[in-house]
């Protein structure tokens, strides 16, 4: 059901130009992505996002609701552009991650990747403060967030907006490459937050593969090795 109206909307965040609201109605709680900008092409990265995202399910992908050209929103005298989507957060886990889990963490990772790959979606932002990870039925759920400012190609394959990177990828590395090398600064930045100071081997040389993935690795083959790793440590 698309929502109409909210019992409450509060602020939860600044990222840059970008500022998101938490809000809810009797049923559900939901975030809303607001900016204020009369810049066409930052305006268009905007309807990028929603018109792509809007048309697909996943269970880690939010679900879009609606995006709204003039919406009022608390602490702003005039209206902005707002995106209303599904509020994925959760609790974090309390305990640190092993390296095991951290692998079988990024092979679903992966298949959220994949399946925006093959939607139209390349996936620029990737790392530890966009993954929301949860605990479900004794294993881990993982949901992908913050969507704006990556490179929908089949919508718009030259955006006039800069994309945003978190990682500083090899430019000449494209699509499954460019998903591989990004999982693998992904996996770096795991390890150190969750002070895993030896690698066994087979995790080893799957970081040596990402840093630098040859064109004829892709990105299932690279996520066949991450359920190789997981499961080995879980043995």
């Amino acid at each position: 059901m698309v929502p109409t109206h909210f019992t409450s909307i509060e602020f939860f965040q600044k990222k840059k130009d970008i500022t998101l609201y938490r809000a809810a109605d009797e049923t559900q709680r939901y975030i809303l992505k607001s900016i204020i900008t009369k810049d066409t092409s930052v305006r268009q990265a905007f309807y990028d996002e929603y018109e792509t995202l809007s048309a697909l399910r996943h269970p880690s992908i939010p679900v879009y609701y609606w995006l709204r050209e003039d919406y009022q929103v608390p602490g702003q005298k005039s209206g902005t552009l707002t995106l209303c989507m599904e509020d994925c957060s959760q609790p974090a886990p309390v305990s640190l991650f092993s390296i095991g889990e951290l692998c079988r963490i990024l092979y679903k990772t992966t298949d959220i990747l994949s399946y925006l790959l093959e939607n139209g979606v390349l996936y620029t932002d990737l790392n530890p403060s966009n993954l929301i990870i949860s605990e479900a039925h004794g294993d881990y759920a993982v949901t992908l967030v913050d969507y704006t400012y990556c490179y929908y190609f089949l919508r718009n394959p030259y955006p006039a907006y800069p994309l945003r990177f978190s990682y500083n990828i090899s430019p000449q590395l494209k699509g499954q490459q460019f998903l591989i090398q990004a999982l693998t600064f992904l996996l770096y930045d795991l390890v150190e937050e969750n002070h895993i100071e030896q690698l066994p081997s087979p995790v080893y040389q799957l970081l040596e593969t990402g840093r630098n993935p040859s064109e004829e690795l892709s990105l299932h083959d690279f996520q066949e090795m991450l359920r190789h790793c997981g499961a080995q440590q879980r043995e």
